[in-house]
């Protein structure tokens, strides 16, 4: 069922003073200067991305107290609800911590598990993407064309943020086929990478061992610019995926990835 403009904005609106808020957090640190730890999986973390998702859990729960939380720092909470925040307070901690601009805030609403907008908010390139189901993408406000092409692999290069790259992972062997089929790979940009698609500036992105916060605020943004995103069979993004995604500008090299 399609939701009408009118009846999401009020929860947009609230979504982007979160953004504003998360930015104004990140924007007051100076990462060279934070303390970094590790978590179980040896990815890092920072006080910033846990006072990010601290101040977006807060803001959530007083404004929408029956809504869920899903997010990455914090235990989960409610999501079973009908409607349900899913946030990432920095994708591409990584770069954030190193200075590299190519990181940022990811959040989404999802109705009944389905997201029906996503925001990509990337501080230090002054770039935020938004997308909204049945009713486009932005860019700093400017609507993005909605197009799709219909190149083969042969003619596209595609991106991928490398976490398979240095592993022993029969992913690879996924990842090896298609960049003998493919012009090249570029490497690095977490979350930048699908705003750079969305836009129409990267055919392809390809990664492994995402999480919901990860893959589910990117959705509308890709669905929106005419782009497909789904997993490694083909199959829609949902809480339960395991976690491979594709998306790409090209039904035809969709199609093709699928069958490597």
């Amino acid at each position: 069922m399609k939701i009408s403009l009118k009846e999401i904005n009020p929860y947009l609106t609230f979504a982007k003073k979160l953004i504003s808020d998360s930015e104004k957090i990140i924007k007051k640190h100076q990462p060279k200067k934070v303390q970094i730890n590790f978590k179980i999986d040896r990815s890092p973390v920072t006080k910033i991305d846990q006072e990010v998702e601290r101040n977006v859990r807060k803001l959530i729960a007083k404004k929408f107290p029956t809504h869920g939380i899903f997010g990455e720092e914090y235990q989960n909470s409610n999501t079973n609800a009908s409607m349900v925040w899913v946030v990432d307070p920095i994708d591409g901690t990584k770069n954030f911590i190193n200075g590299n601009g190519n990181f940022g805030t990811l959040l989404a609403l999802c109705i009944d598990q389905k997201p029906i907008f996503g925001i990509v908010n990337c501080p230090l390139i002054k770039k935020c993407w938004i997308g909204i189901k049945d009713h486009g993408a932005y860019c700093n406000g400017v609507k993005l064309k909605k197009s799709q092409s219909n190149l083969p692999l042969k003619d596209l290069f595609f991106s991928s943020c490398g976490m398979t790259a240095f592993q022993a992972s029969p992913k690879n062997k996924k990842y090896y086929a298609l960049t003998k089929k493919t012009k090249y790979v570029t490497l690095g940009g977490d979350c930048v990478q699908y705003g750079l698609l969305a836009e129409k500036r990267i055919p392809m992105v390809v990664e492994s061992y995402l999480k919901p916060f990860d893959y589910l605020p990117l959705v509308n943004l890709i669905q929106e610019t005419g782009g497909i995103i789904t997993d490694w069979k083909g199959k829609d993004l949902n809480f339960q995926s395991n976690g491979d995604v594709v998306a790409c500008i090209s039904k035809k090299a969709h199609q093709q990835f699928l069958k490597i």
